[in-house]
């Protein structure tokens, strides 16, 4: 991705109460972070941190607030809306209407805070056009990973997208044609999902046909991640070395749920990455709440359904909980917009996360540096380290001892330049 230029001769010193730089580590109090030009010359407590004698400074004292990386969301879908549209059908739509829409996304997550973004699948060239836009300064919006396509069987989860691969050479020929056109990683559907055609408790691909995937991508040193929602899913995915499993649902083929220590050993073995995405299935029971409260006295098979996804939720919630425990990589991604889940809320996910029993400092570092490590950006993103581009998120008050503090975001700065966050 292209980023600003900003005069190397330029300084802004930004103040506050702390600094957090998204590792995890302690707080730094009565904080300090100097940028010159697009970043981070250096961070420290206020008495130690200044511009060289003599040079023209800005400086921005936040006051009782916090300095921290800006966030990384390790799941995104630029081109849905967020409002409960069904995917097959946002997949209808013209792609100059998605690029719109993916646009207007972007900017939307760009204010909220999070300032890198692995995006995992959209129609056609669409997201690839939005980085080029976003690069030549036509748009805004975070810094992405981009898979383009989510290759899918014929009929898949997805197959909207144009990305339908099948068999094993069909699958090489369609991961070398992602990474012709620009794509940084591959993302494959692994099970069936929301897709009304698909079926989200039956595997899709065979592990001969993922396997093929993954070794094409890793001899290009490209990282893979799979939507799976079955543990039949899951355990196709560790056959064929899927370096992030997404969803990670240990659900029968009858929809039986049912804690699977020995893939989790397995996941272990394979220091693999889960994104769990546990708030998008809260923001569909909220939204579905809303169509049973409607609907008065006849609402018993409504209610009978709304307890059932409240079960799975229950359900994953205690699998991310145990894995958790037994020490497997966890990494905020949001599946925003997907679903009802709105874009811009990328903090519900962390909020969700610290509810399955992560600690505060776990959960955000979740969706900084962790997330930043497990997209392979951590060398450029999740965490304030000095020659780092300046990607920093200010919010007001202490999340460290709140989480919900990230909602109140003071600025956001890309790159060295403060983002005007005016009224959408």
């Amino acid at each position: 991705m292209t980023t600003r230029t900003i005069s190397e001769d330029r300084y802004t010193l930004l103040t506050a109460s702390r600094l957090l730089d998204g590792d995890g580590s302690a707080a730094i109090q009565d904080a300090a972070l100097l940028i010159r030009g697009n970043s981070i010359e250096l961070i420290g407590p206020r008495t130690e941190v200044r511009a060289p004698d003599g040079a023209t400074v800005d400086v921005v004292d936040y006051g009782d607030a916090t300095i921290l990386p800006g966030m990384v969301d390790a799941h995104t879908h630029l081109v849905s809306p967020g409002d409960g549209t069904p995917s097959d059908v946002v997949g209808r739509e013209d792609d100059d209407i998605l690029l719109m829409q993916a646009i207007k996304n972007a900017r939307t997550i760009l204010h909220s805070g999070v300032t890198t973004i692995r995006e995992n699948g959209a129609k056609n060239h669409v997201t690839f056009s939005l980085r080029e836009g976003i690069g030549r300064g036509l748009a805004v919006g975070p810094k992405m990973t981009l898979c383009g396509r989510p290759l899918t069987i014929t009929g898949g989860h997805m197959w909207y997208f144009g990305g339908e691969a099948d068999g094993a050479e069909g699958v090489r020929k369609g991961v070398r044609q992602l990474i012709k056109e620009g794509a940084d990683y591959i993302k494959l559907v692994a099970t069936g999902g929301s897709t009304r055609e698909s079926h989200p408790l039956l595997p899709s691909y065979t592990v001969d046909e993922l396997r093929v995937a993954t070794d094409e991508a890793h001899q290009f040193d490209k990282l893979t991640a799979a939507h799976c929602t079955s543990a039949q899913g899951v355990q196709n995915c560790l056959d064929a070395e899927v370096d992030m499993i997404v969803h990670c649902v240990f659900d029968d083929a009858q929809g039986r749920y049912e804690y699977r220590p020995d893939l989790v050993e397995r996941l272990l073995e394979a220091n693999a990455w889960v994104n769990p995405t546990l708030y998008v299935v809260q923001a569909g029971i909220n939204r579905f709440a809303e169509r049973v409260e409607a609907a008065g006295e006849d609402r018993s098979a409504l209610q009978e359904t709304l307890d059932q996804r409240k079960r799975g939720l229950d359900n994953r919630m205690e699998a991310c909980r145990r894995m958790l425990e037994a020490g497997v990589k966890m990494t905020a991604g949001s599946d925003s917009p997907w679903g009802d889940y709105a874009p811009g809320e990328f903090v519900n996910e962390v909020l969700m996360l610290a509810g399955a029993g992560m600690s505060a400092p776990d959960a955000m570092a979740s969706g900084m540096s962790g997330a930043a490590n497990s997209i392979g950006m951590g060398e450029v993103s999740g965490r304030l380290m000095s020659g780092r581009a300046a990607d920093v998120l200010v919010v007001r008050g202490d999340p460290s001892r709140d989480l919900t503090a990230l909602w109140d975001v003071a600025d956001v700065y890309q790159d060295g330049a403060r983002i005007e966050r005016g009224v959408m």
